[in-house]
C-alpha cells in the first residue's frame, strides 16, 4: 500500500486547466476540432518542453483545447475525481477566465462550468474545491486590473481569492501596486506567486506591496536567514511545489530543494503539484517526496493542516475540514 494513501491531504497551488491529461487533451482537441502538434507529447514528461519558457508555449497549445463551460466542468470533475482517490480532502485550484475569455466564453459561463464540475464530484467523492482567480504578470497591468475588477464586482461563493501568476522576472510586484491595494481594501484574499524564479529582494516587495497572505512557492526565501523570519513573523505560508522547480531545473534534486529546510526552520509550508501532467507530479507525489525527505505521518498531516488552515474558504468549511484529519 501507498505509505501516504491514508493521510488526509490538501492542496492549494495548482492551475486548473494545466491538470490537463494527455487523453482528455485528445479528447477536446477532436471535439472542438483543434489540431495539436505532434510534438507536444512527451516521452519524459506527459508533454514535451525545453525551458522555463518553452514550457509556457507549449502550455498556452496544451490548454488551447478548452474551449467551452461543459469542457471546463469536465477537466474539474477528472482532477478532483483522482484528488479523490488519493485521500486529498480539499483542493483550492487556481483558474483563469483570461483563457475563457480567449475561447469566446463569459465570465459567467466558464466559472458555472467549473462549479458544475465541482458540484458533481463533491456529490460522487466527497471532496470539497474552492477556487481562486488569478491575473497574468505577463499580460500586463491593464488586464491584471480588468481580472480583478471583474472578481470584485461579481461575487461567487466558490470563488475565493485572487492570485498573481506567469512571469515573475519581467513583471515585478511594484507594477500590481494598485490593483492588490484595491483587493486589501475589499478584504479579498491574496496569493502570489513570487520566489519561485526571482531572489529574496522581489519576495520581500511581493510581500510589502501586494499584501499576499500565501506565496506560490516562495522557495528561494531560503537564501536570505532575515527574510525567512520575516515570512515567520508575518505568518505567511509558502505553497511550495518541489517536483515543479525540479522539472524546471530550478533545483537538481529533492536533496537540494529546500523545502526540507524551510520546514525544520518552522516556516508553514504545504506542497501541491502545480502543473502535473507537464511535470508527472501529482499532490499524492508531493507528500511520498515529503515522506522520503523525512517527515513522519504527524509531520505529514501538518502540512494539510498548514493548507486548511491558510485556505481562502470559510471558518465553517475549515472546521469540517481540519476534523478530518
Amino acid at each position: 500500500m501507498n505509505s501516504t494513501k491514508l493521510i488526509p491531504k490538501a492542496e492549494i497551488h495548482v492551475h486548473l486547466e494545466a491538470t490537463i491529461a494527455p487523453d482528455l487533451c485528445k479528447k477536446f482537441a477532436k471535439r472542438n476540432q483543434v489540431a495539436l502538434p505532434n510534438d507536444i507529447f512527451g516521452d519524459h514528461y506527459a508533454y514535451a518542453w525545453e525551458d522555463f519558457y518553452d514550457f509556457i508555449k507549449k502550455y498556452d497549445v496544451v490548454t488551447s483545447v478548452i474551449h467551452t463551460p461543459e469542457d471546463y466542468s469536465e477537466l474539474t470533475y477528472n482532477y478532483l475525481k483522482e484528488c479523490a482517490e488519493n485521500n486529498v480532502i480539499y483542493v483550492e485550484a487556481m483558474i483563469s477566465s483570461t483563457h475563457a475569455k480567449k475561447k469566446g466564453m463569459s465570465y459567467h459561463s466558464f466559472l458555472e462550468g467549473v462549479v458544475d464540475g465541482a458540484n458533481q464530484a463533491k456529490k460522487d467523492f466527497g471532496i470539497i474545491s474552492k477556487y481562486i482567480m488569478n491575473g497574468i504578470r505577463h499580460l500586463g497591468f491593464e488586464s491584471v486590473h480588468q481580472t480583478a475588477l471583474e472578481v470584485l464586482e461579481n461575487p461567487h461563493i466558490d470563488l475565493v481569492g485572487f492570485g498573481l501568476a506567469g512571469d515573475e522576472l519581467h513583471f515585478p510586484p511594484n507594477l500590481f501596486v494598485k490593483t492588490f491595494d484595491m483587493l486589501k481594501e475589499a478584504k479579498f484574499p491574496i496569493t502570489v506567486h513570487a520566489g519561485e524564479w526571482d531572489g529574496p529582494e522581489n519576495i520581500r516587495k511581493a510581500i510589502e506591496l501586494l499584501h499576499p497572505t500565501r506565496l506560490g512557492h516562495g522557495v528561494r526565501s531560503i537564501e536570505d536567514l532575515n527574510l525567512i523570519n520575516y515570512i515567520k513573523d508575518k505568518n505567511i505560508v509558502l505553497e511550495t511545489c518541489p517536483t515543479s522547480n525540479i522539472a524546471t531545473k530550478i533545483y537538481n534534486s529533492y536533496k537540494d530543494h529546500p523545502v526540507k529546510e524551510l520546514f525544520d526552520k518552522g516556516v508553514k509550508i504545504t506542497v501541491n503539484s502545480d502543473d502535473p501532467p507537464f511535470f508527472n507530479a501529482s499532490i499524492a507525489g508531493e507528500y511520498e517526496v515529503m515522506r522520503s525527505l523525512g517527515l513522519n505521518d504527524e509531520e505529514l498531516k501538518s502540512l494539510t493542516k498548514n493548507a486548511i488552515d491558510s485556505a481562502f474558504c470559510k471558518e465553517e468549511i475549515k472546521k469540517e475540514l481540519l476534523g478530518k484529519i
